[in-house]
Parts: structure tokens; C-alpha cells; sequence
């Protein structure tokens, strides 16, 4: 029953640690009973994982209390649990939904398919099956849409065993969701300004030259980093870091400059990834400017390369389509995760370029009382939860602050939050500080004063004077991109709507990075036929806007 249950599953880790389980050990601690409705349950340590009285009863009652909604084949639901298989029967036979099985216990979950056939259920692609609670929450990244709806459900009693568990299911699920959540309404807010600002930067770079972020990887062994961001608590320790300016790297977020210009601190680098606007946070004389280099994504606001820094550093994110397809024609192109922020995409480049220690100042990811700012902007409160900034409603949550209690700050800094412990666990073990004396926790740091750190060496800028300028190779990658825009112009002569051409969009970087809000939408309305007028439409649009930028900046 094993290996038949086995060959339905696609994940080989989870496969060989299944296979490599033993029916007699798995079966510890279990046995089995029967209820007064003539069904089986499973016992564990004696301990019934499913309820004694009439168990397939209670799981119908516990779906139509908490599935309120209806559930369509693009949504998900959550088993915690596999039990006997009868939550997994009810969903799956109530529901066209995805359904995605947790069972934390392993030696559990090789009992039940030892068992168990649940073949059918697993054969039609729709379920899947997960021990590890990361394997999980990174299907649910790569499938979770941002009007999905993901509800979880579980056996009553097995819950009552395993409460911290299911605790922690929901809390990482609802994270998840809502880190998508934030993620998606950038990507539809910004990905047409992307992919002009990209196309834009690449004729800068081979026109102008520009140098890679890359280059400098590895060159600061030993060295400290000082990353500033525009939180309040920057006030307090500006003095401070003037006064030590030598002994650190500064790295600043493009939206300080005008701060640091007017107390007279010029950073290292100042790290740029807004889609637009640059010019209202980069307005101070070039002067300045050129006593200072730029790191910039490439997909970042083109009006950087109107300012005399220093030298242009080009970074990579590895979550763009179009420098994914680039990376492949240019060896030399590294990609490098950004966090979605210039602080984070600062930290990711501090450790890439091997500074020992990394200091962040002015990360609050919250609010002074009712200061934003280091500059003095103050809260435009729209009402007690909701706040207004740049013109866009953000609302307002709670958050652990570095004393302990908690702060308020935006529902998307609570997102880049997550964002920054995230890449602190996965970048590895270097020493970050963070020196905010009020701000939101991020968990990898310590919380410590400026005057606690022990500066062991000076900034050296030496690396910077060695790198050299690079041009990007486009001829092949735009070859190969009108290969699959002509696929595209094909299936729209037919005037089909369709997977196929939304395949076919997907194949094309520069077009899916113009078409992403209406790709997610067709996905979500699962191709409903009032979409397919104006999503042709859009299709058309997106060529010829493609078209015309890459004619007007000389890359065809």
C-alpha cells in the first residue's frame, strides 16, 4: 500500500524519508479503536486522534463552521492532520479546491499510507502531501494568489494534541499570505514601470558604462557596515556616527540623502530601488553627489543615471523575469535576492561584499509617537487604524518592539519585517547590530547601542577603484525575446483565449513583466470569457509599447 501511495507523491525528499521508515517502527504508540457509528479511529499514546463518537460526522460539521465561503479549484485548504483519512475524504469530495495535507508526525503519516489508499486522491494532481511546515509555506508562496482564498481546517481532537503546531501553522500561513499579499500589489502597481525603467537602464549602461554590484563581492572582509535608513531613531545617533565617520561603510537608502546632505554626512553608497520619483529623494546638488557612488536595481528609476555620482553600481534581484533571461546571455551577471526595500537589498550587499560587522541605523519599521521620519514627517492619520503616506492608504498594526512592548508601525513594514529576518537567517551568520532604541524587533540582530560596538578597523573604499566598467550582451536575449513575441502575435491572429496564450505571454520576459496585473487577474478569474476582449487588448498594447521602447532606446 506504501509504494502504491508513493508513486502518486512528487516529492522525492518526503518519498526517501518515507521509504526509509519501517512498518514496525511507525507503529509505536498506535492503535486503533471502534466508534459507536462503526468507524475506525486511530490511538496514539492513547490518545484518540479523531472524535469516539461518530468521527466522519464531526469533520462535516467542523468544515460548514469554518468554511463560510465558497471554495473554487484556484483556492486551498489546509488539513492538519491526515488521521484515518476522513478529513481528507470530506474536503476533497466537497471541495474542487487544492488541498494541502500537514501532518507533522512522520512516523503518523507512514502508518496511515502504510494503511490507508488514498491514491485516487493524490493521482489527480490536486493534493499534496507536507511533514515540514517550510516545504509547505513555500508551496503556498509559489501557488497562492493574492484573492485566493486558503482556509485551514484539522481533526478537533488531534488539534488538542498538537496545539502548537496548529499555532504555528496559522500564524506562518496568515504571514505567508500576506507577505504575497503586499508583494502582488507592488508587482501589479509597478511591473509596467519596471519594465520600462529596465530597458531604460540597459541602454544607459552600454552607452554610458556603469559597473556591477557584483564585483565588489568579497572585497570588505573585515570591515564594518553601516547601514542608514530614515527612522526616527537616526536623530539620535547622527552626531554620534559623524563624529566616528572613519571607522564604518555607510550605506544609505535613497529616501535619507536630503537628511544626510543637510547634516553634512556623505554615505559610501546610497542604494536605490524605487520604481519612480527618484527625483524628490535624490534632490541635492551634485556636488554631492559625485563624493558618493550609487548602487541601483536595474529595474529601478531610470533618473539616476541623470546624477554625477562617483560610480553607478548595477545590482541584479533574483525575483525579476527579465534579469533571469538576462543572467543567461551574460555570464558575468550574478543575481542577488533584494528583500523588496533598499534597507534590505543594503543588508544583502553588505554581507555579499563580506563586511564582518553590519550596523543598522534608523531601521525602526516603526513609529516615534507620531514621527516617521527622521526628517520630522509626521502621521497623516486618516482615522485610529489607517494612515495616508505618498498619497496611499496604509493601515496601521502592532508590532514587537526592540524594548519588548509593542509599536505601531504599517501593515507593509510588519511584511518587510518578516522580509529582513528572513534573509538575516539565510545570508548566514554575520554580526548585525541594530541600534534603534524603540523600533520593531528583527529577530538575527542585537539590540545595541551605538555606544556599545567595538570598532576594530577603518573604512577602506579601495575595492571601488577597482572595479571596471561592464556592458551587457542583449543581441541574442532580444532575439529570443521577438521569437516569443511572434509566438504571441500567432495565437492573437486566431484570436484565441486561452492557457496557450497566456503561456505564451509567461515565455516572453519583457511582455509577461508589462502583463503581470492582468495575467494574475485571468488567473484568478479563471479565464472568464468577460476577460477575454480587454486582456487581448492588453496583449496588443504590451507589444507595441515593448516594441517602441526597445526601437527608441537603440536596442534593435
Amino acid at each position: 500500500m506504501l509504494q502504491k501511495n508513493l508513486s502518486y507523491i512528487n516529492n522525492e525528499v518526503l518519498k526517501n524519508k518515507l521509504e526509509k521508515i519501517s512498518i514496525n517502527e511507525s507503529k509505536r504508540n498506535i492503535t486503533y479503536c471502534i466508534t459507536p457509528s462503526n468507524d475506525y479511529i486511530l490511538l496514539q499514546n492513547d490518545l484518540p486522534l479523531d472524535d469516539v463518537n461518530n468521527p466522519k460526522e464531526a469533520i462535516k460539521q467542523h468544515l460548514k463552521k469554518n468554511i463560510k465561503y465558497e471554495m473554487k479549484s484556484n483556492d486551498i485548504i489546509i488539513n492538519f492532520g491526515i488521521g484515518l483519512g476522513y478529513l481528507l475524504d470530506e474536503t476533497y469530495n466537497t471541495y474542487p479546491s487544492k488541498i494541502y495535507i500537514y501532518e507533522p508526525d512522520i512516523m503518523l503519516l507512514h502508518f496511515v499510507l502504510s494503511n490507508i489508499d488514498i491514491s485516487e486522491h493524490l493521482a489527480e494532481g490536486r493534493v499534496f502531501i507536507y511533514t515540514d511546515l517550510k516545504d509547505l509555506l513555500k508551496k503556498i508562496e509559489e501557488t497562492y494568489l493574492t484573492k485566493d482564498k486558503i482556509e485551514v481546517v484539522y481533526l478537533p481532537n488531534y488539534a488538542i494534541i498538537r496545539n502548537k503546531e496548529l499555532l504555528e501553522l496559522t500564524q506562518k500561513v496568515y504571514d505567508t499570505c500576506q507577505s504575497k499579499l503586499i508583494d502582488l500589489n507592488t508587482i501589479t502597481r509597478f511591473s509596467g514601470t519596471w519594465l520600462v525603467n529596465t530597458l531604460n537602464n540597459i541602454a544607459s549602461i552600454n552607452n554610458n558604462g556603469a559597473y556591477l554590484a557584483s564585483d565588489l563581492e568579497k572585497k570588505f572582509i573585515s570591515q564594518t557596515a553601516l547601514i542608514i535608513g530614515a527612522g526616527p531613531s537616526l536623530i539620535d545617533n547622527i552626531e554620534k556616527i559623524k563624529a566616528n565617520r572613519n571607522k564604518y561603510v555607510i550605506f544609505a537608502v535613497n529616501k535619507v540623502v536630503k537628511y544626510l546632505a543637510e547634516k553634512g554626512l556623505v554615505p559610501d553608497f546610497i542604494v536605490c530601488l524605487d520604481a519612480e520619483n527618484m527625483e524628490k529623494t535624490l534632490n541635492v546638488p551634485n556636488e554631492y553627489l559625485s563624493k558618493t557612488n550609487c548602487i541601483v536595481d536595474i529595474k529601478a528609476d531610470k533618473f539616476v543615471f541623470t546624477k554625477k555620482f562617483n560610480k553607478i553600481f548595477i545590482n541584479f534581484s533574483d525575483s525579476d523575469t527579465i534579469t533571469q533571461d538576462l543572467a543567461k546571455y551574460n555570464n558575468s551577471v550574478k543575481l542577488y535576492e533584494s528583500g523588496g526595500s533598499a534597507a534590505t537589498l543594503a543588508l544583502v550587499l553588505a554581507v555579499k561584499f563580506g563586511f564582518t560587522k553590519i550596523l543598522l541605523a534608523g531601521i525602526d519599521l516603526a513609529f516615534k509617537d507620531s514621527t516617521i521620519y527622521a526628517s520630522g514627517e509626521q502621521i497623516n492619520r486618516i482615522n485610529p487604524e489607517m494612515i495616508k503616506v505618498d498619497d496611499i492608504k496604509k493601515n496601521l498594526v502592532k508590532v514587537k518592539s526592540v524594548k519588548g512592548n509593542e509599536v505601531y508601525t504599517r501593515n507593509d513594514y510588519a511584511v518587510f519585517i518578516k522580509h529582513f529576518e528572513t534573509l538575516i537567517k539565510s545570508l548566514g551568520p554575520t554580526e548585525i547590530c541594530n541600534l534603534s532604541d524603540f523600533g520593531a524587533e528583527i529577530k538575527g540582530t542585537k539590540n545595541v547601542s551605538f555606544d556599545e560596538i567595538n570598532f576594530q578597523a577603518v573604512a577602506n573604499m579601495y575595492p571601488v577603484n577597482t572595479a571596471n566598467v561592464f556592458k551587457l550582451k542583449i543581441d541574442d536575449y532580444i532575439q529570443n525575446e521577438f521569437f516569443h513575441i511572434n509566438n504571441i502575435i500567432s495565437i492573437l491572429s486566431k484570436g484565441v483565449y486561452s492557457s496557450a496564450l497566456v503561456n505564451a505571454i509567461v515565455k516572453s520576459g519583457l511582455i509577461y513583466q508589462y502583463m503581470q496585473k492582468s495575467v494574475i487577474l485571468t488567473l484568478q478569474k479563471d479565464f472568464h470569457p468577460d476577460l477575454a476582449e480587454p486582456f487581448i487588448e492588453k496583449t496588443k498594447v504590451a507589444i507595441k509599447t515593448v516594441v517602441d521602447i526597445l526601437q527608441k532606446n537603440k536596442l534593435i
